[in-house]
């Protein structure tokens, strides 16, 4: 099997996994009771749930032999960018929210093919599999405009529904100012982790030439 034979596939299992990931996690939804527009609304509205779907529409694209998607999805930077906030995604899970789960078998396999399966199998896709190198220097810059979204967003829909998707931004909690200060900090690790992945794609870019 080719290199770029062995790339396709591997990016397909990865996008299966993070889709199936995201699947659980709607069967669990619609097995509970309540409005589903509004839980379905909850579920996309984490960070987690909408990085996911970002890795399993860039492995998509990795997988196909040509087309826009996978121009897009091929670039360096792309790459990087979405290694950079799934890596995230993995690290704050271990770090902050290990006891945040859903409950059940489902919860279990969900939580674990989100948070560590779909993460692992990215990574090691960017790691093993070109094209590296070539990405600018502002681009860490460039990668903290969807973060910064989503944190926006989240305090939007949050003041008036009083509903915060982690407990490090809950505003009804903590206030605005520890809530400020924590997505402060958690932006400094994205844009430390950016420019340590734009050094390692460097390097990975000079092993490939």
């Amino acid at each position: 099997m080719t290199l770029r034979r062995t790339a396709q596939t591997a990016h397909a299992l990865t996008a299966a996994l993070a889709i199936l990931g995201i699947l659980l996690h709607l069967v669990i939804v619609f097995g509970h009771p309540g409005e589903i527009g509004w839980r379905l609304v909850r579920l996309f509205s984490f960070f987690t749930i909408l990085t996911n779907l970002l890795v399993a529409v860039a492995a998509a694209g990795l997988a196909l032999p040509r087309g826009r998607l996978h121009d897009w999805a091929a670039r360096p930077a792309s790459r990087a960018a979405v290694t950079l906030h799934i890596l995230v995604v993995a690290l704050i899970f271990h770090a902050l929210l290990r006891n945040m789960v859903q409950p059940g078998l489902l919860g279990w396999w969900g939580n674990m093919l989100v948070h560590q399966l779909a993460p692992a199998a990215w990574t090691t896709c960017w790691l093993a599999f070109p094209a590296h190198g070539g990405i600018d220097r502002a681009a860490p810059l460039r990668w903290l405009i969807y973060p910064l979204l989503f944190a926006g967003w989240t305090l939007l829909h949050g003041a008036p529904s009083g509903w915060y998707p982690y407990p490090f931004m809950d505003v009804a909690q903590l206030g605005y100012p520890a809530v400020l200060r924590n997505l402060a900090l958690i932006g400094l690790v994205f844009l430390a982790l950016g420019y340590a992945l734009r050094w390692l794609d460097g390097r990975l870019g000079a092993r490939t030439m």
